[in-house]
């Protein structure tokens, strides 16, 4: 038997820490009920998170300490199938509770499986929302420009690059003049979320592609257009063809050879599955002139700013080469309106705000360097001081970015089977206790090992079952299978139908 030695109990008062060390020869007794109240029963009524009970004694109740659990950030890891969605559904249960009524979470939900969470609760955004839900929009002119760039036109040459980034620029100082408090036009950059037109930059940069001359008195001057373009509907101006040969109207002379990023350009502006970027509801789409109906506070407000404590964000729907940017953008403008809140009623420290980030390694994978990553590595670092927590869940710990993983000061491990994981989950085991790892294998589906800041004592936890329908449970194999009469044929027809439109049946 290898013993470690954690803590002891004076006057019927546990605490952590050794004052007084066994010696050889002294008496082990069978620990009581009596005791395990004493280690375990320490009690947080008024800042506690009750989730389920003590493994080992199932009439206690296991209880995070909220105020470390959000301030001092949380991982939970745990195999597929270990019950990683019940736990964060009931944490999100007992947060939403009217225990808490001024809460404030928001989840990045890639699957849509918290939907159902605390329903009256909660308030739910998706590409396509449902009955009860709201549309997700992330307006392009907030992204940094670099993102904005690969995501609308793609690789360029750092000379084009340039080019387009002071055209963007112009375009954000002349549109920032029709802000309601305008800032001076030497801090504005081209990274700088103002509204532009996309649409209006896609259409400056086709028409000097297209663009034909001719000579007059020895000068070489543009032709007149033969038809005009309509930029909001992406239609490019028409000009006489070029002659053959070298005759007039000659081609342009320089033209700038990006041909290929204007038509990945176009293709993804008028692409339905991308509308909630580039043409985004509720007055966040600019017109022509860059000018809209709705700003990033209303954009801030409804998500965390509602009277709901819980905000879900369904990601699911998001073209996968863009989710990562887009969620690291969303994630962006929430934290940095925190931030620059300073001492407002709304900023993270007279509120503060959780983060719950399901599926972490897709957005933290170790050595990446994503906008996703970067925003989230600074809340892990600098969140704290700000009032803004962080939890990541994962079924892959070992692919996460160990920067995060080292942040967190509260470790949730389900059953994990996977050796290279179960090394990742000791390292970052705190108080010398990397030996409770080789118990993760042979723990019971929503059992879990719960260690750190928002633990008192490191503890094997029962985690209770969510009272909503979850998600990520297992479909029912056997009764779909044993069930007579098998779906019609036709259901396919209407699914092909939801995919070409982006709509979920």
């Amino acid at each position: 038997m290898t013993v470690v030695l954690f803590g002891e109990s004076t006057g019927g008062l546990f605490e952590r820490g050794v004052g007084q060390y066994p010696t050889v020869g002294d008496e082990v007794h069978f620990v009581t009920a009596t005791d395990l109240s004493i280690i375990y029963g320490r009690s947080h009524s008024a800042t506690g998170l009750t989730v389920g009970t003590v493994s080992s004694a199932s009439g206690i109740p296991a209880t995070l300490d909220l105020n470390r659990f959000v301030s001092r950030h949380c991982a939970i890891v745990g195999s597929t199938g270990a019950g990683k969605s019940n736990l964060v559904s009931v944490i999100l249960e007992a947060i939403g509770s009217s225990k808490f009524p001024s809460a404030r979470v928001l989840v990045i939900d890639p699957h849509g499986e918290y939907a159902k969470v605390s329903p009256g609760r909660s308030k739910v955004f998706r590409v396509t929302p449902g009955t009860g839900e709201h549309a997700l929009v992330v307006p392009y002119w907030a992204l940094p420009f670099e993102e904005l760039l690969a995501i609308t036109f793609g690789a360029m040459s750092p000379a084009n690059e340039a080019t387009v980034r002071d055209m963007v620029q112009d375009m954000k100082r002349a549109a920032a003049k029709q802000l309601a408090n305008p800032p001076p036009a030497e801090a504005i950059t081209a990274d700088t979320p103002i509204p532009f037109s996309i649409r209006q930059l896609w259409f400056d940069l086709d028409d000097y592609e297209r663009r034909t001359f001719k000579t007059e008195a020895n000068q070489r001057v543009l032709t007149e257009v033969e038809q005009k373009g309509d930029p909001q509907k992406l239609i490019s101006n028409v000009y006489p063809i070029h002659g053959p040969g070298g005759k007039e109207p000659f081609k342009n002379p320089s033209p700038r050879g990006i041909s290929r990023q204007l038509e990945l350009a176009r293709s993804r502006l008028a692409d339905v599955r991308y509308a909630f970027l580039f043409d985004p509801q509720g007055g966040y789409a600019p017109d022509l002139s860059g000018r809209t109906g709705s700003d990033i506070d209303g954009l801030v407000a409804s998500w965390v700013g509602h009277d709901r404590p819980l905000t879900i964000l369904d990601v699911s729907e998001l073209p996968s080469d863009v989710a990562t940017d887009v969620v690291g953008l969303l994630l962006r403008i929430v934290y940095d309106t925190l931030f620059w809140a300073g001492t407002l009623p709304v900023s993270g420290r007279t509120q503060p705000l959780l983060i719950v980030v399901d599926e972490a390694h897709r957005f933290l994978p170790e050595g990446g360097d994503s906008s996703c990553q970067r925003i989230l590595t600074r809340v892990a670092k600098e969140g704290r001081k700000y009032g803004v927590g962080l939890t990541v869940v994962t079924q892959r710990p070992s692919e996460i970015d160990a920067t995060i993983i080292s942040q967190c000061g509260t470790m949730i491990a389900l059953r994990t089977t996977n050796p290279s994981d179960r090394s990742r989950v000791a390292a970052a085991f705190p108080d010398d206790l990397g030996g409770l790892v080789d118990l993760l294998p042979s723990l019971r589906t929503g059992e879990g090992l719960f260690v750190g800041e928002a633990m008192f004592v490191p503890s094997r936890v029962r985690v209770w079952l969510t009272q909503a329908p979850e998600g990520g449970a297992d479909p029912g194999v056997t009764t779909s299978w044993a069930a007579a009469i098998r779906p019609d044929p036709k259901h396919y027809e209407q699914a092909l139908s939801n995919w070409r439109n982006q709509l979920k049946g």
